[in-house]
């Protein structure tokens, strides 16, 4: 499953942060992101070296032949999340002045006390969050 952010919260003093999985790009809608890595967007395109060596068409092979050096391109760190991702699921919900109420739901790695510790900081309309179990926590205020 794709995701459009997976975006790394960092520790909130004693609060372990973590992993918060955003499948449509929703978060920026509750928060001010502009701060956090996207893990999604950290690949990197490498040029590899990769050395010349003989090679045997079968085990004891009497007349080996050669490989050549030659280079491989290869691209590292892109985050593909397989199956189910890590973490419990949260929900966030908030409304802008006089327009509709939106719920979305996000995966979080790191501890729920960091999460309203950060949301506490950076939200940008009134949060509701409501933990995996639908706990909900105290309402967070709009940071101005």
């Amino acid at each position: 499953m794709t995701y459009t952010a997976i975006l790394e919260i960092p520790d909130q003093g004693n609060l372990k942060g973590g992993d918060l999985y955003d499948k449509y790009g929703n978060f920026s809608f509750f928060a001010d992101i502009t701060g956090l890595v996207n893990k999604t967007q950290t690949g990197v395109d490498l040029v590899v070296p990769v050395k010349a060596s003989t090679r045997g068409r079968f085990m004891r092979d009497p007349a080996p032949y050669s490989v050549s050096a030659n280079t491989r391109y290869v691209s590292m760190n892109i985050r593909q999340t397989k199956g189910g991702i890590p973490g419990v699921t949260i929900t966030l919900v908030g409304q802008n002045v006089g327009g509709p109420i939106e719920r979305r739901q996000f995966g979080w790695t790191g501890s729920m006390s960091a999460l309203y510790a950060w949301l506490k900081a950076n939200a940008i309309i009134e949060v509701n969050l409501f933990g995996p179990t639908g706990t909900p926590y105290d309402p967070i205020p709009a940071n101005p």
